[in-house]
């Protein structure tokens, strides 16, 4: 056997093996990335309901400027988690993110009317303060059901 011969099987082995070695690593690699992703997609959805209940517990305070503070970045974390990760849930969990989006926002909105007296408005309707925490409740209840319904990494 010639040199040359010698050479060309040696190289043609490891270029087999290395395609091998690729292809094996490639396959390995995406179950962790799915589990990644799904680790992901829970953990977004939690920060933005934990800064939910943060905005409720500030308005159940009085503190007004800490609750706009937690669900004007509530809202932040959705929009991005809308941009970013929110196709990789089915259509119904997708809406009711959009759903509790839009839920903080009206939350939001009453902001300039608090804080307010006590009870009950001149009309009879509920303070804007708990308007607020009841559509930040709403709000808080449909992203555990989002992230409940999502799967486990």
């Amino acid at each position: 056997m010639t040199r040359a011969r010698l050479w060309g099987y040696f190289a043609g082995t490891a270029v087999v093996a290395a395609l091998i070695g690729f292809l094996f690593g490639w396959y390995q690699a995406f179950p962790a990335q799915q589990t990644r992703e799904r680790a992901l997609l829970r953990l977004r959805l939690s920060e933005a309901r934990g800064r939910t209940h943060e905005a409720r517990i500030a308005l159940v305070r009085a503190n007004f400027g800490n609750a706009r503070a937690h669900a004007e970045e509530a809202i932040r974390l959705l929009e991005t988690f809308r941009s970013t990760s929110q196709r990789k849930l089915p259509p119904t969990e997708s809406a009711r993110v959009d759903q509790a989006r839009q839920l903080l926002q009206d939350a939001l909105s009453l902001a300039p009317t608090m804080p307010s007296t006590p009870g009950t408005t001149a009309d009879g309707s509920p303070r804007p303060e708990d308007q607020a925490d009841a559509k930040a409740m709403q709000a808080a209840n449909l992203l555990g059901e989002v992230y409940r319904a999502t799967p486990e990494p």
